[in-house]
């Protein structure tokens, strides 16, 4: 019979440390092409949603998205967003990614901590809610939540 760990937390420090750890070099910055992720439709199959008939259907609805919804960074928005997130949450709200988000997040929280400037996957949580929420109040149902929920639905 082996042995089991006789702490729930052993291990825990080797998990600490893989957050830690530097990330390896992007194959585009040795010259080399960067392998290729999942297609959007792969991607939508392996969530059980429909997927859609081809990579230029994907291209054609995010340019159908108005510029004002994904690119307009005025200073206002970037200033609101700012203050709403600096100020402290003290509601408590859990959301459930997929392995591939949390790595993301937690690659943005690495490449900005290297460049001496601290963050927090919840402060990068807090700044996209208040981002969509900002765009829903002002573009209503050509806001980025409308549309991929009407997506989603479909």
């Amino acid at each position: 019979m082996p042995d089991k760990p006789t702490s729930p937390f052993s291990g825990l420090d080797k998990a600490l440390l893989r957050s830690t750890q530097a990330l390896p070099i992007a194959p585009e910055a040795e010259g080399q092409e960067a392998p290729r992720a999942a297609s959007p439709a792969a991607r939508s199959r392996s969530a059980g949603r429909p997927a859609l008939q081809n990579e230029s259907e994907l291209a054609s609805q995010l340019a159908s998205v108005p510029a004002s919804t994904l690119a307009s960074y005025d200073s206002e928005t970037v200033d609101a967003i700012r203050k709403a997130v600096r100020a402290p949450g003290r509601e408590v709200s859990f959301v459930r990614l997929a392995a591939e988000e949390k790595a993301e997040v937690a690659d943005i929280v690495y490449a900005y901590k290297r460049q001496g400037h601290r963050t927090s996957e919840n402060e990068i949580n807090r700044i996209a809610i208040n981002f969509i929420l900002r765009d829903y109040k002002a573009n209503k149902e050509n806001s980025i939540l409308s549309r991929v929920l009407a997506a989603l639905l479909s």
